[in-house]
């Protein structure tokens, strides 16, 4: 029987940068296949997540994205990889500055705004997600010992708590850069705290910046995922910039906040997420990521 054939690419997201970022799975025109088939290959390409993209009868592409063990809500990374792919295999031309799309997957349908850069060639990828929810706070003192730190090195006024612009992400806040580095999960009690736990993956973050471009610094924690660090997180970054601005993390500017989230230096995989905050610390009305990528990897898949 002739086996079936199906092109993928191989995409670092949130980087301008070969081997930089956070690497993504993206397979076009996957319309057909079968959730096992999905899985199998997300087991084999066996990055933090694989995008399948097909048609939509509600939006302009639907998007399921397969983390190794699980399928996943969301993923910012991937979204920009996929639409990176879709852009530079033609099937979506850039005739004017920006060109607006719709994208259906579970969380519903997001918009997605391409920006054409004539100058480097590449689109930036601008993804608006769902109005924040603020959800569960947690004892600081279980989560320092959990990520190998004392209850200093967690910012104190500010809670530990579970943000929601699409995936559930816990966010914690820590005092520098030092603090950052010396995080070493215990992942045995990481999984025993999340597992009656609202969020799926934990945002550690600080002010202090490698680049003095960026505004805060962010490690990103996911083994029930499959991943235990992700290099670059976009959907985490969004719900980080809703809590920055929600509880005075940094200065909010009317009517929206220009924020730089850098990322996975740490893992040698550096890159940065852009993130817009329209709103202030009362009401956060919308939130907006977006990021650039680089394709690394072209090939075919044989089903």
């Amino acid at each position: 029987m002739k086996r079936r054939e199906l092109k993928f690419n191989h995409i670092d997201a949130f980087t301008d940068m070969q081997y930089g970022g956070n690497p993504a799975g993206v397979v076009l025109g996957a319309d057909h296949l079968l959730d096992d088939d999905m899985h199998k290959i997300a087991r084999e390409l066996n990055v933090r997540e694989t995008v399948f993209v097909s048609k939509s009868t509600v939006a302009d592409y639907q998007f399921r994205f397969m983390a190794p063990k699980i399928e996943v809500d969301f993923s910012g990374h991937a979204t920009v990889a996929a639409f990176h792919a879709l852009v530079e295999e033609g099937f979506v031309e850039l005739v004017d500055a920006v060109t607006m799309l719709n994208l259906e997957t579970r969380t519903g349908i997001l918009q997605i705004e391409i920006v054409k850069n004539d100058t480097t060639r590449r689109p930036e990828i601008q993804i608006t997600h769902k109005k924040p929810e603020f959800l569960s706070t947690y004892d600081s003192k279980e989560y320092a010992d959990a990520l190998g730190l004392n209850l200093v090195d967690i910012m104190s006024l500010y809670p530990i708590q579970t943000v929601n612009t699409g995936t559930p992400q816990l966010m914690v806040p820590v005092t520098n850069m030092g603090a950052l580095e010396r995080v070493r999960p215990n992942w045995a009690r990481l999984k025993e705290l999340s597992e009656n736990a609202d969020y799926v993956s934990i945002q550690v973050f600080t002010k202090d910046t490698y680049d003095v471009t960026s505004d805060a610094h962010a490690r990103h924690f996911a083994p029930g995922l499959g991943v235990k660090e992700d290099p670059v997180t976009g959907s985490a970054a969004g719900n980080m910039g809703c809590y920055m601005i929600h509880y005075g993390f940094i200065d909010s500017l009317n009517p929206v906040t220009s924020i730089v989230i850098e990322q996975g230096h740490i893992l040698g995989r550096p890159g940065k997420v852009f993130v817009e905050v329209r709103g202030s610390r009362k009401v956060v009305d919308q939130v907006k990521v977006s990021g650039t990528a680089v394709t690394i990897l072209k090939g075919t898949l044989y089903l």
